[in-house]
């Protein structure tokens, strides 16, 4: 790949020409790299009947062996990488696979699940809300989550870029895999005691890095089973691919729950197991005071009328916390943590009445290059600002550049720089890796992020509610605030149907066909979900015999049309 050109001065005179290419590696820290020996892959007996496959993939996936099955916690992120767990696990027993439990909904521990079933019907166990959240990132925010998570796990970098994931190798994902998450079949809200193959376990409600985490008690053999609520790394209170708020308070009580089993084997979901209680009881008091000093301190100085910038700048953790080997900031960072937590309390608005009503960023950017006495000026004192080794403030000022100089490669070049440095330099992975695949974006019009296989059994498996649901979403309003119209869809192999309905910029959809349609879709259910999953174009399967239009079709067509096509 082509090196981004450093020669800043050069690129002022003319841009940067094919003699400035070359393939230097990048750099990284050094503890980055000796992060990544948790994560060699193997599979670990943490005592007997229970072991940890390790290193296979972003997160961990765990075995119990009962007297006549194995229950499997958390399968990956994909089909392909779990049968690679499953043929490890089968080189120490046989048995067949009883059931699975996630710890949670995220993608690494949910889509690799029909490898363990191999294609039997068995039970899947999960908190009540997990399964709305699968469907929140499949069929709400998938474009943006794909996007934003593939820069986050440097899913588009090379081996010198993607040193590791923080909490695990790497997010294991490319087009050619598979996912396939099964649907829970039993779910609870607080607790529940289930007994599998001989195994008694309890299910708890253990909210944390996820509303709908869980932790899983062994008693017989005094086993935790945390999921994601403590890993070796400083929390992600907050991640930069974007999830719902985590409550961090709630975290911290889910910490206290686990201190007082005074478990004797604790089994993470990402990173490697810890045995002795003592050992286990302080890991986890330091871990909760940890996020409890974050969040205490930054209520404490918002409560003072300070703003996130503000805080940050204060709230650093004590001593003994900041030193501590599972609180290095390979994951979550304060500073992060602090906004997050300022945002959950106040929302967006820091205070600043400067920021009530800000300044379009085209009016700032003309102002900024105006103060600068023009807009070579402006692109000068960035130049010269990553030339000092000022990065972040070469990176700020090309915001303003790339408005004032849209069309400039010299702007382009710049910025990429400017990102490249700092995430050469960036111990954190997933600030590194959002650097440097944002970096390559200028450079070689990377677009991140791509679409993985989806079985057809898998999208079966879901409502069709959550397909219809979403359409409002789609909806390309600029083009229908003088439309007021409504379509049907009737689906043939379950009697369900819906109205989709526009009024003038706003979609609706309601269940049951309502009269004065322009038309009705009809089809079963599953054809529609594979059109909808971009699995199916939608004009060749409207066209073909499996999709039937009553009504104007036409006029159906021109309605969809209104609609994105993901």
């Amino acid at each position: 790949m082509r090196h981004l050109c450093l020669l800043l001065t050069a690129a002022l005179l003319g841009g940067c020409g094919d003699e400035a290419a070359t393939t230097t590696p990048l750099r990284s820290p050094e503890g980055l790299h000796a992060h990544s020996e948790l994560f060699e892959r193997e599979v670990i007996e943490v005592t007997e009947g229970v072991h940890v496959a390790v290193g296979f993939g972003l997160a961990n996936s765990i075995m119990i062996e009962g007297d006549d099955g194995l229950i499997i916690i958390d399968t990956l992120e994909s089909v392909e990488g779990a049968g690679k767990v499953l043929r490890a696990f089968r080189a120490i027993s046989d048995k067949p696979v009883a059931a699975i439990i996630y710890t949670h909904n995220h993608t690494d521990h949910v889509f690799g699940a029909a490898a363990f079933a191999e294609g039997r019907d068995i039970p899947v166990y999960a908190h009540d809300s997990t399964a709305y959240y699968i469907n929140r990132v499949i069929n709400v925010v998938q474009p943006i989550i794909t996007t934003r998570s593939m820069r986050m796990f440097g899913n588009h970098l090379e081996e010198d870029g993607l040193v590791n994931a923080g909490i695990g190798k790497a997010l294991l994902l490319t087009p050619d895999h598979t996912l396939n998450a099964l649907p829970p079949t039993h779910t609870f809200a607080d607790r529940m005691h289930v007994s599998i193959a001989g195994v008694e376990l309890e299910l708890v409600h253990a909210p944390g890095e996820t509303n709908d985490q869980i932790m899983v008690w062994y008693p017989a053999k005094r086993v935790l089973f945390s999921g994601d609520n403590i890993y070796e790394t400083f929390p992600n209170l907050y991640t930069i691919r974007g999830t719902p708020h985590r409550d961090v308070l709630q975290w911290a009580n889910s910490l206290d729950q686990m201190r007082a089993l005074h478990a004797e084997h604790l089994v993470p979901s990402h990173t490697r197991p810890v045995s002795g209680a003592d050992t286990i009881t302080a890991l986890l008091t330091d871990y909760r005071d940890a996020i409890r000093f974050v969040h205490d301190q930054t209520v404490r100085y918002m409560n003072h009328g300070l703003t996130p910038d503000d805080i940050i700048q204060r709230v650093t953790l004590p001593p003994h916390l900041a030193g501590h080997p599972w609180l290095q900031e390979y994951y979550g960072t304060v500073a992060w943590s602090v906004r997050s937590i300022f945002d959950g309390y106040l929302g967006w608005f820091d205070g600043n009445p400067a920021h009530l009503q800000p300044l379009p960023l085209a009016q700032k950017a003309a102002a900024m290059a105006d103060l600068a006495g023009g807009a070579q000026a402006l692109l000068e004192r960035a130049v010269a600002a990553q030339e000092n080794g000022e990065a972040q403030w070469a990176l700020e000022l090309t915001d303003y550049l790339l408005v004032v100089l849209p069309d400039d490669q010299r702007v382009t070049d710049l910025r990429a720089a400017a990102l490249r440095t700092l995430g050469e330099a960036e111990s954190n992975p997933n600030a590194r890796h959002y650097y440097l695949t944002m970096a390559e974006e200028l450079r070689d019009g990377l677009v991140p992020g791509f679409r993985m296989k989806t079985p057809p059994a898998f999208l079966a498996s879901l409502p069709i509610e959550n397909y219809m649901h979403t359409m409002p979403i789609l909806l390309k309003a600029e083009e229908t605030l003088e439309v007021d119209a409504h379509i049907g869809f009737r689906f043939t192999d379950t009697g369900k149907a819906f109205t989709l309905a526009i009024r003038r910029g706003v979609a609706s959809v309601s269940e049951g066909e309502t009269e004065g349609a322009t038309a009705t879709l009809v089809a079963p259910e599953q054809v529609w979900k594979e059109v909808a999953a971009g699995e199916r174009n939608f004009l060749v399967t409207v066209a073909g015999s499996d999709m039937g239009v009553e009504g104007s079709r036409t006029g159906l067509l021109r309605f969809l049309s209104y609609f994105e096509r993901r």
